[in-house]
């Protein structure tokens, strides 16, 4: 019979987890040893939990080079980068809903009342294109490191984010087919909520879009952290990655002005209700958006402030 003091290891080594292997496999042995000799064969409570949660999610910031300066300069410049990566992973999730809220704005009232809104819209998608040049600049700054990561057999390491990847991917496209026929047998109505069936199969297949951009999104990260950069290299994806956030911040600002000008200008086009009505110019879907944008501005600042204070280290390189 397991006595007590060893009926209740698997939750303690379950607990561990939230700290790095590597750490682990260092100290982890004598953690489990102190938590277990302070439980005294209870069960880990809540406050454990949470405070054991904590401190492994910290030391795993500390390792990524997250948070901290103990990780050599380049490594807190490549998470700073991966920061302003994983933002635009988020800006990608709300620019989808933005271009779903905004479909037809132009048809809610005259030219000259939208002058305002036209313009910021046209931002809107400037930024949206110089995003994805930026983005697409630094995977072709990569492109060597990956093939020398290929070559050396890396992605086995990596092969589990892609293969999930890939799989939602395919499993996005298949249920966009078959919504396409769907909706082509609906009118207009019916495809924008009379048909409750549809709209819940649309948000199925948005929730999937999403599920297949943040995927991928960590399939990029887990591959971009394994890759042997050069510190010219790096250097640039640094360059990118602020001029990335930077476009962020200007994208992010152009959508509240959009929101602005058409609260003003076209309030019932926010809440889809008929013209000349004064609902209040907040609907959940632009609420939501705007919410994440703000968190990817933020995660994209933090990614910036690494790179910045730790430049002049990785510059002398």
């Amino acid at each position: 019979m397991t006595g007590p003091d060893e009926s209740h290891r698997p939750d303690v080594d379950r607990l561990l987890r939230w700290y790095p292997a590597a750490w682990r496999d260092r100290y982890g042995a004598e953690l489990a040893t102190l938590v277990e000799d302070e439980l005294d064969g209870a069960r880990p409570g809540a406050e454990l939990r949470l405070s054991l949660a904590r401190a492994g999610l910290a030391e795993r910031a500390r390792g990524a080079g997250l948070v901290g300066d103990s990780r050599p300069a380049s490594e807190r410049v490549r998470s700073g980068a991966l920061l302003v990566l994983v933002a635009w992973a988020a800006a990608v999730v709300a620019g989808g809903a933005f271009a779903k809220v905004s479909e037809h704005f132009l048809t809610s009232d005259s030219a000259h009342a939208l002058g305002p809104a036209r313009a910021a819209y046209a931002v809107v998608v400037v930024g949206a294109v110089a995003g994805a040049a930026i983005v697409l600049s630094g995977a072709v700054v990569a492109l060597g490191a990956v093939s020398d990561f290929t070559r050396a057999g890396g992605w086995r390491a990596v092969r589990a984010p892609l293969t999930r990847a890939v799989v939602v991917t395919a499993a996005t496209v298949t249920a966009f087919v078959a919504l396409s026929v769907w909706a082509h047998r609906l009118n207009v109505a019916q495809r924008n909520g009379a048909d409750l069936g549809y709209s819940v199969a649309f948000l199925a297949w948005v929730s999937l879009v999403s599920a297949t951009i943040a995927l991928w999104g960590a399939a990029g990260v887990s591959v971009a952290r394994r890759l042997d950069l050069g510190a010219r290299v790096l250097r640039v994806e640094a360059g990118l990655a602020v001029a990335g956030a930077a476009v962020l911040t200007m994208l992010t600002v152009a959508v509240g002005a959009w929101w602005a000008a058409m609260a003003s200008a076209a309030p019932w086009f926010l809440d889809g209700r008929r013209s000349g009505t004064h609902p209040v110019p907040a609907p959940v879907p632009l609420v939501a958006l705007g919410g994440l944008l703000l968190v990817a501005v933020v995660t994209a600042g933090y990614g910036v402030v690494r790179i910045v204070r730790s430049w002049r280290a990785l510059a002398a390189a």
